[in-house]
């Protein structure tokens, strides 16, 4: 078996990852970044509308503390409020690094950075590259990690974290290129895994993504998690053809004025939230098109409308490209003259490994986690163009405070019998003869998932689903062939990193007797002051 030591390894080559390895290596520390995907590919690509700032550049009354606010408020006052202020004050610097360093942000003719309208923002605080700023962040974080020759290693699954006398010093990874197992050796490891909005049938990630394999690794070591029942379903995901369905309609569409309208002409949102309308807080109005559907005024795909045809072509192909040349392809729709089917699917996880965001430290020593894969930012429902502010804020805070704790740290020798241990369990996992198709299974326990516990939930549904998971965990798994690229096993390590993670949010939305942000209870509607 082949080791590679490093002092820090980060898990996740996303934004979140790469921010903090640039931090680290800014300060001279060896740091190796471990990526599930090529290099440029991570989830982080797919947040494209928009990084919320507070620069005041299109409405000067704009602040952090109003940025904070609005954060909170719609985060149903759940959220951890000192990571709210360590946002939103460090998101403009943050910003203006990324400027300095060559994304390419919309400019006014002034020079200044153009800002839009997000979703429950009181002004317009959404910097952005027309509708792929997440991939345009990606590409300046990689070309700057690239420019260092900051060591980087894509497309290795990493499937369990070693340690020893309580800390974590490593983990073990599969090469899905050469099908060889991989130990990895650190002083510190970093969770910069992503989300888990693959627990559900329509997710608008990558179809390898965001399964909560860090949720699973972290669950393994003895992490606290929080908030798990708090999932966002992004109000708009396309719904036909088959093939795109739950694919992100972004939200600067409505940021640009995008108006929704059920199959009866009716632009619905006047009902749910006469004030902001199509610019109301995500959980409201992807329950506002949930319940249109529900009530027979859907498309013929199961959707509603969404129409920025009133806008030109040339104004809609340089503010929202990737929208135009994403309904060209997969529906054949010119959207500057028809409108678009949308509906509700899978987005974001505001619940996960309970963390200090000061420092980004877990309860397990030596553990740090960064980006979706923790909780406590969002609270109870996540503002638009917060996820790309979080990850570049915090990848830097939580760099800072890695170099601090890497002066008490040392490196504790790796235990051989775990290594053993997590070996056999793997090839298991990798060379099993008998059992269901892993790509099935894990279809099927989403297909449970988006029925029971989606954007409405009640007890009775949530009950069925936690005694249908007890029969996907005896549930064996036929895998065999090689180790190299083989998508029956990544789904069966996929799978088995569900199973946890879909227990969590079972459980805790269970527990939790009332409606609130994003979690939306038919039989608790009221939102209980006690659960504040």
């Amino acid at each position: 078996m082949k080791t590679i030591n490093s002092e820090i390894l980060i898990i996740g080559s996303g934004g979140a990852g790469l921010r903090t390895a640039i931090e680290l290596h800014d300060n001279n520390k060896d740091v190796l970044v471990v990526g599930k995907c090529k290099k440029r590919e991570a989830h982080t690509v797919l947040a494209t509308g928009g990084i919320n700032a507070a620069l005041g550049n299109m409405d000067k009354k704009d602040s952090w503390e109003l940025h904070a606010a609005d954060t909170i408020r719609d985060g149903g006052l759940l959220n951890d409020s000192n990571a709210v202020v360590l946002l939103c004050k460090n998101a403009p610097a943050a910003v203006k690094e990324l400027s300095k360093w060559g994304t390419k942000f919309h400019k006014e003719k002034s020079g200044k950075l153009t800002q839009r309208f997000f979703g429950a923002a009181i002004y317009r605080r959404a910097c952005f590259v027309g509708d792929v700023t997440g991939k345009a962040i990606l590409n300046t974080l990689v070309n700057q990690v690239q420019k260092r020759k900051i060591r980087f290693k894509s497309e290795t699954y990493i499937f369990s974290l070693l340690h020893s006398t309580g800390k974590v010093n490593g983990a073990l990874g599969l090469d899905l290129n050469s099908g060889k197992i991989i130990k990895f050796q650190s002083k510190i490891v970093v969770l910069a895994t992503g989300g888990h909005s693959r627990m559900f049938g329509r997710s608008s990630s990558g179809f390898w993504e965001n399964n909560g394999d860090g949720i699973y690794l972290a669950k393994k070591v003895g992490a606290r998690f929080m908030d798990m029942e708090l999932f966002q379903f992004h109000p708009t995901g396309m719904v036909y053809p088959k093939k795109a369905a739950g694919i992100l309609v972004t939200e600067a569409v409505r940021g640009e004025g995008g108006i929704l309208t059920n199959s009866n002409g009716q632009r619905f949102m006047e009902k749910y939230d006469s004030e902001r309308m199509e610019l109301s807080a995500r959980d409201i109005v992807a329950r506002a098109n949930y319940m249109e559907i529900k009530n027979g005024k859907g498309t013929k795909h199961r959707g509603v409308w969404l129409d920025i045809s009133h806008k030109s072509k040339s104004y809609i192909k340089k503010r929202l490209p990737r929208m135009y040349r994403q309904f060209k392809e997969y529906a054949n729709i010119d959207i500057s003259k028809q409108k678009m089917e949308v509906g509700p699917t899978a987005h974001y996880s505001m619940g996960g490994i309970l963390i200090d965001h000061k420092t980004g430290k877990t309860d397990v020593k030596n553990l740090f986690a960064i980006g979706e894969v923790t909780s406590g930012v969002h609270g109870g429902n996540r503002l638009g163009g917060n996820s790309l502010a979080e990850i570049t804020v915090f990848g830097k805070l939580t760099g800072q405070s890695i170099l601090k704790e890497l002066k008490k740290t040392n490196q504790t020798p790796i235990d051989d019998s775990l290594v053993k241990k997590e070996q056999i369990a793997f090839l298991k996992t990798s060379n099993s003869k008998k059992g269901k198709n892993p790509i099935k299974a894990k279809e099927e326990l989403q297909v449970m998932m988006w029925k029971h516990l989606g954007v409405i939930r009640n007890a009775k549904g949530m009950k069925k689903a936690l005694k249908q998971l007890e029969k996907f965990k005896k549930m064996k798994l036929k895998v065999n062939g090689s180790l190299k690229m083989n998508e029956q096993l990544i789904a069966a390590l996929d799978f088995q990193n569900m199973l946890p993670t879909c227990e969590m949010i079972i459980k805790s939305a269970l527990f939790r007797k009332e409606s609130r942000a994003a979690h939306y209870r038919s039989d608790y509607k009221i939102t209980e002051s006690k659960w504040k």
